[in-house]
């Protein structure tokens, strides 16, 4: 064991056990896949799997809305409006902890799968301050991407997974089967490529071409396949085993445990 920390957040105690883990050797063999992030889906990969959207906030959204009127209502620090807060505060954690159970199960899926990992190394933070609107910068926040990035980054690494980041440049404008740009508006959903005649998923399109540039594949026709949707509660419901114990390596991963939330006992 490394160390312990000790946090709080309302009136919980976490704990969280950081220790010392072997890094594996790269994987040199297996199968690899583009990852494309998005809003409508949560995900879509180059294998074409589609990752409902879990919008953890959005389902909560009226009864957060609700404990704020009634905040605002309470004298403030007064036994009623610390009431209240503690309450809007569990709603927050809640929402937190179902994030981050969902996040973890999805990167484990995708490393325990995959010898190669590809995604697009796209500036987020610029995204969610400087989005074209305000509901655009809140769902980019909601959606997480880069939690998913930093769990599928040091689980990689732990696991001997290969995680390449790719420019973001053209992979949603490129059509992935022929090279041609096809120009769209974020609300075009559906690639259609006059050069070619390929029609397939926006996302899916996106996915390819992450894929292709991440392991630098040359252009070759790309097969027309119906996605395949996997919805939150699947992800949600994926056991997630325990990694053997190894000393070595300090692994420089996020702390949070591995099986998703730490609950407080």
């Amino acid at each position: 064991m490394k160390g312990v920390l000790i946090t709080r957040s309302g009136d919980t105690w976490y704990v969280i056990i950081q220790a010392e883990r072997e890094v594996s050797e790269p994987k040199k063999e297996g199968r690899s896949v583009g990852i494309d992030v998005g809003l409508t889906s949560f995900a879509v990969d180059s294998d074409g799997t589609a990752i409902e959207n879990p919008r953890f906030f959005e389902q909560s959204k009226e009864k957060i809305k609700k404990l704020q009127r009634s905040l605002s209502r309470k004298k403030r620090f007064s036994k009623n409006w610390m009431k209240v807060k503690a309450k809007l505060e569990k709603v927050y954690d809640h929402i937190t902890n179902q994030k981050r159970d969902f996040l973890h199960k999805l990167s484990r899926r995708y490393v325990d799968n995959y010898a190669t990992v590809c995604v697009e190394d796209l500036n987020i933070k610029y995204l969610k301050e400087k989005g074209k609107s305000r509901g655009l910068r809140r769902s980019i926040h909601d959606a997480s991407w880069g939690r998913f990035y930093s769990y599928l980054a040091y689980k990689a690494e732990s696991a001997g997974t290969n995680f390449i980041q790719v420019d973001p440049r053209d992979t949603t404008q490129m059509c992935s089967n022929c090279g041609s740009i096809v120009k769209k508006t974020l609300s075009v959903r559906v690639h259609e490529c006059p050069y070619c005649g390929f029609v397939a998923d926006r996302d899916y399109n996106a996915a390819v071409n992450i894929h292709r540039v991440g392991m630098e594949q040359p252009f070759e026709p790309v097969e027309i396949i119906p996605l395949h949707h996997i919805t939150v509660m699947q992800v949600l419901s994926m056991n997630q085993e325990a990694p053997p114990e190894r000393s070595g390596v300090v692994h420089s991963g996020n702390p949070v445990r591995e099986r998703g939330v730490v609950h407080p006992d």
